[in-house]
């Protein structure tokens, strides 16, 4: 009956997030790392990088819930302020990337044909109208 004394209960509890927290921030780690090589993908690769960021932050928040019940609040406000909005915008550029899917892709596409930088700018130009009229033609313009 000594095991279940409840002086020994805090030391599992502890010993569990001691062994939780590495596989938290290896996880996190290797989901950012796997989204930042997914964003400077082409596209239709490009696209699974909301995917690897949305595990990410769904890594990162009980991450910050552990730091702070340890009272490591530098490790919870900079999970916060830096680890959230990094995720949230790997998250909505890819959202806006399948959004506009088809101009993106012709951008790219035009981007890997271009040769000289002015090509360059006649492909940014090109896109931007071509967004413009995806926009107008969406809503009925």
């Amino acid at each position: 009956m000594d095991s279940m004394n409840s002086d020994s209960s805090p030391a599992p509890t502890q010993d569990q997030a001691s062994r939780r927290r590495p596989r938290l921030v290896g996880g996190l780690t290797l989901a950012m790392l796997a989204s930042w090589l997914l964003m400077i993908s082409p596209l239709p690769y490009s696209l699974l990088s909301g995917i690897t960021g949305l595990v990410a932050l769904v890594l990162l928040i009980p991450l910050i819930v552990m730091s702070i019940r340890e009272r490591r609040y530098s490790m919870a406000v900079i999970g916060t302020l830096l680890g959230v909005p990094a995720t949230l915008l790997i998250i909505a550029t890819s959202a806006f990337s399948a959004l506009f899917y088809g101009p993106t892709a012709e951008h790219q596409e035009c981007l890997s044909t271009a040769i000289t930088q002015q090509a360059r700018v006649q492909c940014d130009d090109a896109v931007q109208g071509s967004m413009a009229e995806w926009v107008s033609g969406l809503f009925g313009g």
